[in-house]
């Protein structure tokens, strides 16, 4: 039986593991985090639309991805 592992794994294995350092400095662009702002902003107060909705999920997405990696790497950092 093949066993089960998260989707993104790898990835953030890949991310944490490659200069932890740099992981954890990493900070999305003003123009994203305007960005995510305007979106979260707009949601509080009318429906997104569908296009939008996906957009703010992968953001979302990527701040959960890159919180889990910057955990990882702030291990990585630790055992150092």
């Amino acid at each position: 039986m093949i066993q089960s592992t998260h989707p993104f794994d790898d990835l953030i294995n890949f991310m944490a593991h490659m200069a932890p350092e740099s992981v954890v400095a990493f900070r999305p662009s003003d123009a994203t985090i305007r960005r995510v702002q305007w979106l979260l902003e707009r949601e509080k107060t009318r429906v997104l639309t569908g296009e939008e909705r996906e957009e703010l999920d992968h953001y979302l997405l990527q701040e959960d991805l890159m919180i889990i990696a910057k955990a990882r790497a702030k291990l990585q950092i630790k055992s150092s």
